[in-house]
């Protein structure tokens, strides 16, 4: 029994003492298990005892630069953020109370930085009572910064859409979702407007097909952004032309279109003003020659797949720069602007009148022959030729036109415009005032008139040029008192060349100032040279063009040729024509210089130009000669014995001397003398001779 007893004791006790092993064993594993999650978690925890020191803390505290050892026994509120510490000790109490709680607060790392954490307070319980408190810190500090980059992110971009210049939309179920102040703006709605507006009640109709073009084009995902151009009606109903862009995003989980708006009205206002001031004269508002090469190429090509004419016309206004310069560009401008609402209402609407250049013109007559061409251009000049009236002056200003016809005259607009120029200046060589058709022979012509051109300039430099003097007599000795100088061409083809074939040449290529500057010195040269050898000392005429008399410093010149040959101012005799004063005060300070030199002052072709007795009593003038024209006929025609005896009695009356030109019989002398015109040149005296044969003159009159 006894046995038995101790068999059934020793059992029991092996039953217990395994039990007690299976416990210890499952303690033990337990504890490994807490002490993993304790030392391996990235988290921070710790224990804390119920006045919040440190009892325990696991290494993951290395994450703030601290050690276990470092805080052990310590108390928690040290580490925290002033601002946080009320806070975080409330929430501790909590725990202490039991209370589990979570909040969000800041500390210090062992370096001074500022580490945002999300803690947990958890207490610990033994037998039914509180202890402790648990805490379990993560570090959300990336977390946190993370979050406020993108809330100031956020804050920065609606700063940006809700003060932005330009509009900012999101477009989705047809209609408008979200729209900034800006596009309110733009439009004159509200927000709250436009949210309810369809497309049409916003867009211009005519453009409603390229929006919604364009919106399928996005939606379909054929272009990834659009950009273009449209026009809205405002709620106060004016008309804005906007450029938008757009591109397709996910807004609350559907597709939508996001953009900007700019408002371009006055941007595409002001590159029309551009253009319009590209292709348009700012004074007469008529297109320029710009406009007028794109409009003639593409008539180009029309006429060409119709088989259709049209014509060019090139019209200069004949002595405009004479208007310019007597009576200023103000003047010049006005007359230019009546000239322009003349031939606007002289040409059909499909027509197009352009300023080519300062007082040329072109008009291009769509699907026109020659017939109508030569009308029209009739019918300007008949127009055009009524005087201007101007602060009582009377300005008349003729037109020069030449025409031309495609594709006759040319299939381009450089062949029809050099054409049409080439008959211009052909109608101004017969005279102005009247028009001409271009024709082969013309193209000749220019041909001639270019080779020629080419030949004078290399003239001056092959020394090419030479002088003859025609001598000026006395009527009543009939002695030579001077000589007049005159240029000739000595051409190594043609032989002698006349100044009436290449002077206008000169002229208007600006040739005129180097070579009259030749004919003053070698002029001078030449009198100096007979001087010197112990000729008659004679008086010389030299002929000013208008170009030297007023693009040049005329008196420079002449001290400085002077000064150069030695001749003395009183041989020297200056002559300009009266169509050069009109600009009178210019030509007064001009002439005064000249007299302060000391050099004669004559006015050639009296009597044939503009002129005034006012004004010719101011000039400091020494001469007047006699035109030809009227000498031709003063045996004969009353009228011209009239105008002669007249201007004689007037230079009498104005202390002037008196010359007469082109005297060809001795009767025209004989008559001259009667009336008191003492000096005279022309054939019936001699012709002009070479230098060689005047000076076998000089010999014999010594």
């Amino acid at each position: 029994m006894l046995i038995s007893i101790l068999v059934i004791i020793l059992f029991i006790t092996a039953i217990f003492v395994r039990k007690v092993f299976r416990q210890s064993e499952e303690l033990q594993l337990n504890e490994q298990y807490y002490k993993s999650l304790f030392d391996q978690n990235p988290d921070i925890i710790i224990t804390f005892d119920l006045a919040g020191n440190f009892l325990n803390v696991n290494k993951a505290v290395s994450l703030f630069g601290y050690t276990v050892e470092e805080l052990i026994h310590k108390s928690f509120i040290p580490l925290l953020i002033p601002p946080d510490v009320e806070q975080t000790v409330a929430n501790f109490r909590k725990a202490v109370s039991g209370v589990v709680t979570t909040y969000e607060c800041a500390i210090f790392d062992k370096d001074g930085n500022q580490k945002e954490i999300l803690a947990t307070n958890i207490p610990i319980y033994v037998k039914n009572k509180i202890v402790g408190v648990y805490g379990i810190i993560k570090d959300i500090t990336v977390h946190k910064n993370a979050e406020k980059s993108l809330r100031e992110a956020e804050e920065k971009y609606r700063s940006l859409v809700e003060n932005s210049l330009v509009g900012v939309y999101i477009f989705q179920k047809e209609k408008l979702v979200y729209v900034n102040p800006r596009l309110c703006q733009m439009t004159g709605y509200s927000e709250e407007e436009l949210s309810t507006l369809n497309l049409s009640d916003l867009i211009y109709p005519d453009d409603l097909q390229i929006v919604a073009w364009k919106l399928v084009k996005l939606g379909s995902k054929e272009e990834s952004s659009i950009t273009y151009q449209y026009r809205i009606i405002r709620k106060d109903k004016r008309v804005l032309t906007l450029e938008i862009y757009g591109s397709i995003i996910d807004y609350h989980g559907q597709a939508a279109v996001i953009g900007t708006v700019i408002d371009v009205s006055e941007r595409i206002k002001t590159e029309k003003m551009i253009k319009h001031m590209a292709y348009h004269d700012q004074l007469t508002g008529l297109p320029n020659r710009y406009f007028l090469k794109e409009k003639l190429n593409g008539l180009v090509e029309s006429a060409k797949a119709k088989h259709e004419n049209f014509a060019l016309l090139f019209l200069d206004l004949d002595r405009f720069k004479a208007v310019n310069d007597t009576f200023g560009h103000e003047i010049g401008d006005k007359f230019l602007v009546e000239i322009t609402e003349k031939l606007n209402r002289l040409i059909d609407d499909h027509d197009t009148i352009a300023r080519y250049g300062g007082d040329e013109f072109t008009i291009l007559l769509a699907n026109s022959n020659e017939k109508r061409a030569c009308e029209v251009a009739q019918a300007i000049i008949t127009n055009l030729s009524v005087p201007f009236y101007q602060t009582h002056n009377e300005i008349l200003v003729t037109p020069s036109i030449g025409i031309s016809i495609f594709p006759e005259h040319g299939e381009s607009f450089d062949m029809l415009v050099k054409n049409a120029d080439r008959a211009m200046y052909f109608a101004k060589s017969l005279g102005k005032n009247n028009y001409q058709l271009f024709s082969d022979d013309l193209k000749e012509k220019n041909q001639h008139e270019l080779e020629l051109e080419i030949c004078l300039r290399k003239a001056l430099k092959r020394n090419e040029f030479l002088l003859y003097y025609q001598p000026q007599i006395n009527l009543e000795t009939n002695q030579m008192i001077g000589a007049e100088a005159l240029i000739r061409w000595n051409h190594p083809e043609r032989g002698l060349i006349p100044p009436s074939e290449f002077i206008g040449l000169a002229e208007e290529t600006g040739l005129i100032i180097p070579i009259g500057e030749w004919v003053i010195r070698t002029a001078c040269q030449q009198m100096m040279k007979w001087q010197a050898d112990g000729l008659p000392r004679l008086r010389i005429a030299v002929n000013i063009s208008a170009k030297q008399f007023t693009q040049t410093n005329l008196p420079d010149l002449l001290r400085k040729v002077l000064h150069e040959t030695g001749l003395e101012p009183k041989y020297l005799e200056i002559e300009i024509t009266e169509s050069m004063t009109m600009d009178v005060e210019s030509t007064i300070s001009t002439l005064l210089e000249l007299k302060e030199i000391g050099v004669l002052i004559s006015i050639d072709d009296f009597g044939t130009g503009y002129s005034s007795l006012n004004y010719l009593k101011r000039f400091p003038i020494d001469k007047l000669k006699i035109d030809q024209s009227f000498i031709r006929e003063c045996t004969s025609d009353l009228n011209d014995q009239t105008i002669i005896k007249t201007i004689i009695l007037m230079a009498h009356l104005l202390k002037l001397q008196l010359i007469a030109e082109g005297v060809e019989t001795k009767d025209q002398a004989n008559f001259l003398l009667q009336q008191g015109c003492l000096e005279a040149q022309g054939y019936y005296f001699s012709q002009p001779i070479p230098v060689e044969d005047f000076e076998e003159k000089l010999i014999q009159q010594m």
